[in-house]
């Protein structure tokens, strides 16, 4: 289990972690948040890179301050700018990985991974020759050198184009089993396609912690649709300010989400994004 309690961080004045609470089992967990939420600095606490100012926290039982080499036997991690030695190859860069880890005999370990991981046909290219997507599954193969029990994955979708995306995250779904993996993104449809409970970070906090259907469930009678003429739309949109979730286009306009009862609107059956917005912005 991760665990964490009255967790917090400051960078001088700014506080990055206003004393986070959260438990996380072994399953797909979704840290969900917006840019600058304090995710990852969430993440790094947890991978023992960076220590807390006050509050704790565990990983599998062990003290992130006090049990760093215990935590860093049974860790994976892929951070949110991973980057492989320009001049390894994909094999040599899992060899050097696991010489790190101080892996025995790990030969036929990474071969499996590059197979399971479709890098077996480039292993021998260059990292700097890989695309972004290879980058990132180069990434989560060195993140399971050594079957650890606790996965840490953060952003892993960002930058990758739509086909990748979807690849990783239909790797990402087979991840769980007996394992525990934390996913941070700001991206909903990475959470919605591989998670089944998520916490969202705000400002350094949590506001929310549950099941994907139970943030839907908060906001149901309270997402409303309303269609705008095209003319309308920039006044429309400025009165509405915070309570507008997204916009898209429809015949001579735009078909508008927004908090509450709208003049003309109907009420619709909230997405998870819809969810997710309106609880940031709420």
């Amino acid at each position: 289990m991760i665990q964490a309690k009255g967790l917090a961080k400051s960078y001088g004045s700014v506080r990055a972690l206003k004393g986070v609470d959260l438990e996380i089992g072994t399953e797909v967990f979704g840290l969900l948040g917006p840019n600058g939420a304090g995710k990852t600095t969430f993440m790094r606490i947890l991978a023992t890179l960076l220590p807390p100012s006050s509050g704790s926290a565990t990983v599998a039982g062990h003290d992130v301050l006090e049990d760093r080499i215990a935590i860093r036997k049974i860790l994976g991690y892929l951070p949110q700018e991973f980057g492989a030695y320009p001049k390894l190859s994909g094999r040599e860069y899992l060899q050097y990985i696991a010489a790190l880890k101080e892996l025995r005999r790990p030969e036929a370990e990474i071969e499996r991974l590059l197979s399971q991981f479709g890098l077996s046909q480039v292993a021998r290219r260059r990292a700097t020759a890989y695309s972004g997507g290879m980058l990132r599954r180069l990434g989560i193969a060195q993140a399971h050198l050594g079957s650890p029990k606790v996965l840490l994955v953060d952003e892993p979708t960002g930058g990758l184009d739509p086909e990748e995306r979807v690849r990783f995250r239909e790797l990402l779904m087979g991840l769980g089993g007996d394992r525990m993996v934390l996913l941070s993104t700001h991206l909903v449809e990475d959470v919605e396609m591989t998670c089944a409970r998520l916490a969202v970070l705000k400002e350094g906090q949590i506001p929310y912690e549950g099941t994907t259907r139970g943030l839907i469930d908060r906001f149901r009678g309270r997402v409303y649709e309303v269609e705008v003429p095209e003319e309308e739309v920039k006044n429309r949109l400025a009165a509405w300010g915070d309570r507008v979730l997204t916009s898209r286009r429809a015949d001579g306009g735009r078909a508008v989400r927004l908090l509450g009862e709208v003049d003309g609107g109907k009420e619709i059956t909230p997405s998870l994004e819809d969810a997710y917005l309106g609880l940031i912005r709420s």
